[in-house]
């Protein structure tokens, strides 16, 4: 990387507001002539000044530079950073930073709001929820994709959704750049409303997969991106009989899995004994057995991905809450690792810690040391929602956001990733966002 690439982006970048402002005053033809004048020296002036603070630059190598903006967000290096100079532009388009700053990105949470007309399919406002850092509070923006079909999950800044143009597909795509994939019809016809859907990575194949699920009699349904058939294929759903289903066929229906990673899936199949689980890697279906089970109501049980592994809250009492993490997958090891009771709570506000059965878990932030908690004051109504930090056993009330029935909750990290339609293979997907 050229010290003059670096110094002329420099220049770029603190120059940037004051030539904004010049160029705003030159374009008023109706100006006098004098103002004109004036208005061309002081750019010159501030022009030179800027100049001879940028000569003072240390050199800095391309191993340097490229180490610093790997850490820099992928939205700023997406909408400014790449338009510096042509040598940033072509490192930031390189699959090894695209890479390596995808891991780098901080994770993020996907809200997505329900809102609807009548006779208009159901669409969703999608915000982003970030944590602060020091303190037990959140905030909460417009994300860049703001209104879309129903988003479905993510995985290394890809998302799948319901395909906004066609009721019976699925789309894979990158909300910052705008790349899309629109997947086939799946087999079973299904119309992706009461149904269940991830995209995963399966890291030792190096491939992006679609998992269905639409009804278990006919089994998953899985799809690799960019592969060389451009079809799904059907695998054997977890039941081998009837009998053996936990549930009554007309009163379940599958729902998007818990994501751990887009490696591994769970599912809540209504059983008091076991989810459903499956590594993307070996496609096979199984059961896992949970720590808590001898006929214990599975309404009490809330299954969270904290920390990038699977968690179980389960509601002992209104005073009680026991967290288990499953801390090793094919062993189905569960550890308890925190019990939250209400007598050890330190409540913001006083006299008010809300009946722990009214609360319902819908995500984990900071690595799983933060979650947040629905109240319901019934089935329907929300009153607001809670921020309860595990370490300081800290609980914090806030009406900024008041989490009302159908809507969802979706870890996700932005990426630059991006392809045209016939440069999608599935060694292409891997290759951009495999460090």
């Amino acid at each position: 990387m050229c010290f003059e690439s670096l110094r002329n982006s420099y220049f770029s970048t603190v120059d940037f507001q004051f030539r904004t402002q010049d160029f705003e005053q030159d374009v008023d033809e109706e100006a006098p002539a004098m103002k004109s004048k004036i208005t061309v020296k002081k750019k010159l002036k501030k022009n030179e000044d800027v100049e001879e603070h940028a000569l003072s630059l240390p050199y800095l190598s391309e191993e340097i530079i490229f180490q610093v903006l790997t850490r820099v967000p992928a939205t700023y290096l997406h909408d400014k950073f790449r338009y510096m100079c042509k040598p940033w532009h072509n490192l930031i388009s390189s699959t090894g930073f695209i890479a390596q700053n995808t891991q780098q990105n901080k994770s993020e949470l996907l809200v997505l709001v329900p809102c609807t007309m009548k006779k208009v399919k159901l669409n969703y406002q999608v915000k982003v929820l970030e944590m602060d850092d020091k303190t037990l509070d959140f905030n909460l923006t417009n994300a860049l994709l703001p209104r879309t079909r129903e988003i479905r999950s993510s995985c290394n800044g890809l998302i799948l959704v319901n395909d906004p143009n066609h009721s019976r597909s699925l789309c894979v795509m990158n909300m910052l750049t705008k790349s899309s994939l629109t997947l086939p019809a799946c087999p079973s016809y299904c119309r992706h409303e009461k149904c269940a859907a991830a995209l995963g990575f399966d890291q030792s194949a190096e491939e992006y997969k679609v998992v269905h699920m639409y009804a278990d009699h006919l089994g998953f349904e899985i799809f690799t991106l960019g592969g060389s058939d451009n079809a799904w294929k059907k695998i054997r759903g977890p039941f081998k009989f009837s009998h053996e289903r936990p549930y009554i066929i007309g009163h379940f229906k599958w729902s998007d899995p818990v994501s751990i990673n887009g490696q591994v899936f769970h599912w809540n199949v209504d059983s008091n004994n076991y989810i459903v689980s499956m590594d993307i890697s070996d496609e096979i279906p199984r059961k896992t057995v949970l720590p808590i089970h001898h006929g214990r109501n599975m309404h009490r049980f809330k299954f969270l991905e904290m920390g990038g592994k699977l968690a179980l809250l389960y509601y002992v009492s209104n005073i009680q809450i026991d967290v288990w993490i499953l801390e090793d997958f094919l062993g189905q090891n569960w550890m308890k690792t925190h019990r939250i009771m209400a007598e050890e709570v330190k409540c913001t506000i006083k006299s008010c810690l809300p009946d722990f059965s009214k609360l319902f878990a819908v995500a984990a932030l900071r690595n799983g040391e933060v979650l947040i908690f629905r109240h319901r004051k019934n089935e329907y109504t929300s009153v607001y929602s809670c921020l309860y930090d595990i370490r300081r056993r800290e609980m914090k009330m806030t009406k900024n956001m008041i989490i009302k029935k159908g809507r969802k909750f979706i870890h996700h990290r932005s990426s630059l990733i991006q392809w045209k339609n016939e440069e999608v293979t599935a060694k292409r997907l891997a290759s951009l966002t495999s460090p």
